[in-house]
């Protein structure tokens, strides 16, 4: 089921805000404000893919047009007070499944509705995910890249921003476009208003707007069966799914920078559930299609067995009638079985009396019998001696036997000498000019030469086999090298899709180290200026045999990025494991002072106590990094873990610092000096393995404190920056 988003808001100058402004940054433009006397220039913002301005019907029908500057220019003059709603923006998510063209059509026909139903004006602007490149030290700071820790926004975030009058338009002398300034549009009333005028409530309002959006773009997926949308919440389909909460741009900032918020974990927690949900729900619904197979393959059986039961019944009857006609001729059996019976009856007299006799001839061989043992002595007697003398004479026989053998031997080895000298005797010597031995010979050197070029086309083939293998796997390894960032190349994190689940896909950390790889060695993603084909075979010919043989670790990455992934977990568990002890010691740590510094205090309290028990865990860090003992690759990812450390606790100083004032005063003095003690005794102990960026987040934070504290005429004691 596709996404359904929408969302309003109000563009007011209470907040400070100017419809002029606001229409400029939306559509990357260069708009020039009458009202405040200034000129508010876009124009380099990136990500804007298009810009229109959309009329109501009533004011096309009559011609009227208007550019994006005098319309907001007017809207703004339109207003009076100070706490004026200048404007409203609809912000909705466009379904990434569609292609360019059919997302700004399907973001003009509804904004086209939102202009006739409510007789406004609607600036539609349409936005796709701005994607920065990774991370890179090596560069200066520029908007082309991510900054350390952060994350790019999902790539499959394309919306628009509809941004509406809040006024009815009028068309003045000249077709030129005026606002009244009696008449808001109904949407802009308060819900009394509303209800004086029998109108539903806001609430009520912008539900049926979404529904009237979830309805505009059902109808273009449903033109290419794509999964459709549903503007019911999760309680109104009968789902089991929690709806995760909004997140906010600070949050959101804060986690793509690596830093977790309780925003964040919560919504990790509620995805989590509904993912453990969805699973039970899957295997619940092949359980009871399981049992549905069982119920129609026994349905089938039944009926197939009521289907065959007229049939068995009619053979039944057959077997009774042919019972019934096999009694009636019976009486000629029974009289057959009488005459048998009697007969019977005299064979068993006959078989005893043959008994008695045969009674009587055992007891007769029993007498005779009585001797017999005795007689079996003196028989075993005879039989053993002679045995005795055959195996005298089988003695001799074997010594005359091998007497004969030897002296056999010695007259065949006479012979073969004899025959030997008598070969040599009459064998004349060989004529090097003899045709037959020059035919030998050459007979001889062909079948040489046959079976070497036999072995010559066997390896060549071979040889050949091996090299279009060779070829294959190379652009096999070059097409997943350069395809590296594809959605088909990477686990999909923001989906729930994990390493289990596509064994073959690279995880961030393996994406990282094929760039790295990539960069060293000059191969480029994609070449502008050749097809991509062409690319792929120049990026093919750099696998050579050097290559290869030096960078035997990305080439195994590149062939089964399951296995090195599994063996690089394996390395790297002995670290995780300590990490996961630190980690429970430095939870058990934050918990214990929470009393002592008078409460929680929510996220700036949670940000001070990570700080205040930083040292020992970068200690314990700096102990395992300098333990020989432990595996290289998981010191390597301790250095890692360290650094992460380290520019994390100096991010949570600078918002810790930042905030820390806007505290309840039982709570502010407390945190105020905790935080103050722990960075002088940070900045003494680390501020020498700083970076400059590090610093600068301490110095940022220092000058908000400073700031904070001037405004309420609060100055700071013995705390300088």
């Amino acid at each position: 089921m596709t996404m359904v988003h929408i969302a309003t808001k109000a563009i007011s100058r209470k907040a400070g805000q100017s419809a002029v402004a606001s229409a400029a940054y939306r559509a990357g433009d260069v708009l020039d404000d009458a009202k405040y006397g200034k000129t508010h220039d876009y124009s380099k913002k990136s990500g804007v893919m298009s810009s229109d301005i959309v009329l109501p019907f009533s004011l096309r029908a009559l011609g009227v047009s208007v550019d994006r500057e005098t319309l907001w220019n007017t809207a703004e003059a339109a207003e009076t007070r100070s706490d004026s709603r200048v404007a409203r923006e609809w912000l909705i998510n466009l379904p990434y499944e569609l292609d360019e063209y059919d997302r700004h059509q399907l973001a003009i026909n509804f904004a086209q509705k939102l202009c006739d139903d409510m007789d406004v004006i609607a600036d539609v602007c349409i936005h796709r995910p701005v994607m920065k490149l990774p991370f890179d030290p090596n560069v200066p700071p520029s908007s082309k890249y991510l900054r350390e820790g952060e994350e790019n926004p999902d790539p499959r975030n394309f919306h628009a921003h509809i941004l509406v009058t809040t006024r009815a338009p009028t068309v003045g002398p000249n077709k030129t476009l005026a606002f009244d300034p009696k008449l808001k549009t109904p949407f802009e009333w308060s819900n009394k208003k509303r209800k004086a005028h029998d109108l539903p409530s806001s609430m009520q309002e912008i539900k049926r707007v979404r529904e009237m959006w979830v309805d505009t773009a059902n109808k273009v997926l449903a033109e290419y069966h794509l999964p459709l949308m549903d503007a019911r919440s999760y309680k109104d389909q009968g789902l089991d799914q929690q709806p995760t909460i909004k997140m906010g741009v600070e949050a959101t900032a804060m986690e793509r920078r690596g830093i977790t918020t309780e925003k964040g974990d919560t919504n990790r927690a509620i995805k989590a559930r509904n993912k453990l949900v969805a699973d039970n729900h899957i295997k619940q619904e092949a359980d009871n299609e399981r049992r549905i197979k069982q119920y129609r393959d026994g349905l089938a059986w039944a009926t197939e067995k009521n289907a065959r039961l007229p049939g068995s019944i009619g053979g039944t009857k057959q077997r009774a009638d042919f019972a019934k006609q096999l009694s009636g001729s019976s009486e000629y059996y029974i009289t057959y079985c009488t005459k048998q019976d009697n007969r019977t009856a005299i064979r068993v007299d006959d078989t005893k009396r043959c008994v008695e006799e045969a009674k009587s001839g055992i007891a007769w061989a029993a007498k005779r019998c009585e001797n017999l043992p005795k007689r079996c002595d003196d028989t075993k007697q005879r039989i053993n001696g002679t045995a005795q003398a055959n195996d005298k004479l089988t003695q001799r026989i074997d010594d005359t036997k091998q007497a004969i053998e030897g002296i056999t031997e010695a007259i065949g080895k006479s012979n073969i000498e004899i025959n030997k000298a008598t070969e040599r005797s009459a064998r004349p010597a060989p004529n090097p000019f003899d045709d037959d031995a020059r035919r030998a010979r050459a007979a001889r050197l062909d079948r040489q030469q046959g079976r070497i070029d036999r072995d010559t086309r066997a390896n060549r083939f071979k040889d050949e086999r091996i090299f279009e293998y060779v070829e294959r796997m190379k652009l096999h390894l070059a097409m997943r090298l350069i395809q590296r960032h594809r959605e088909a190349m990477t686990i999909n994190w923001a989906q729930g899709e994990t390493a289990a689940d596509a064994p073959d896909k690279f995880d961030q950390r393996q994406v990282a180290l094929l760039s790295e790889f990539a960069q060293r060695h000059g191969i480029e993603d994609h070449d502008k200026a050749v097809e991509f084909t062409a690319h792929l075979r120049q990026v093919a010919k750099r696998f050579d045999h050097t290559l290869v043989e030096n960078n035997k670790a990305i080439i195994k990455l590149l062939r089964d990025p399951n296995a090195e992934r599994e063996q690089y977990l394996a390395l790297t568990k002995h670290f995780t494991d300590f990490r996961d002890n630190i980690d429970q010691k430095r939870a058990a740590f934050n918990s214990s002072i929470i009393d002592k510094l008078g409460g929680s205090a929510g996220e700036v309290g949670r940000m001070t106590r990570d700080t205040m028990s930083s040292f020992s865990y970068i200690e314990e860090l700096i102990d395992y990094i300098n333990q020989d003992n432990c595996p290289a690759e998981a010191r390597d990812v301790a250095r890692e873990h360290l650094a992460d450390t380290l520019d994390k606790t100096c991010q949570q100083f600078k918002l810790a610092l930042r905030d820390v004032n806007s505290l309840p005063t039982t709570q502010r003095k407390s945190y105020s000096e905790a935080i103050k003690a722990t960075l002088e005794a940070f900045t003494e102990q680390y501020g020498k393995e700083l970076s400059e960026s590090q610093h600068r987040a301490l110095q940022d934070g220092l000058e908000s404190y400073q700031y904070q504290v001037g405004r309420t005429n609060t100055p700071s004691r013995g705390f300088s920056p």
